[in-house]
């Protein structure tokens, strides 16, 4: 029984480009190319008020992808299986919480391109290697702490 997994998690601004972008499946250019056309049609077609983070939903192929706009970014999560629309967007929400705290504010464009390391560790600790790693907001944080000394 397949039980599912987190096919990529990616970040953009609203206009499209792209921050941060883990795959954690095997794709080739093309297809990978294709899940950001689906991830930025998704987007384009639904109107995103820059002052609620508002959950959202659509179908990619045979999985399903969730994304909630926060700031001037878009956060986006392609999963299957178990990874169903609740279990997406609840994964986004830890990732989105985390980040929150632990840059101080709303996770804005400018603002994770400087801070780009720390949304790698969020990110690292949260999913691993196409599963859910964890969603503790304390136990996020107690990870990247030791990991982020460098920064």
């Amino acid at each position: 029984m397949d039980v599912g997994r987190i096919h990529c998690f990616l970040v953009a601004t609203r206009g499209g480009d792209v921050i941060y972008e883990r795959f954690f499946d095997r794709f080739t250019e093309l297809e990978k190319a294709e899940i950001r056309a689906a991830f930025s049609a998704a987007s384009s077609n639904v109107r995103m008020p820059p002052d609620q983070e508002q959950d959202f939903i659509a179908p990619y192929k045979l999985t399903r992808f969730a994304f909630v706009p926060v700031a001037d970014t878009v956060f986006y999560l392609l999963g299957s299986g178990e990874y169903d629309e609740v279990g997406l967007v609840e994964v986004l929400r830890v990732i989105i919480q985390v980040l929150k705290d632990v840059l101080g504010k709303a996770p804005s464009s400018g603002l994770l391109l400087e801070k780009y390391a720390k949304l790698a560790l969020v990110v690292d600790e949260v999913i691993n290697e196409g599963l859910l790693e964890a969603v503790d907001k304390e136990a996020i944080k107690k990870g990247i702490k030791g990991k982020a000394a460098w920064e």
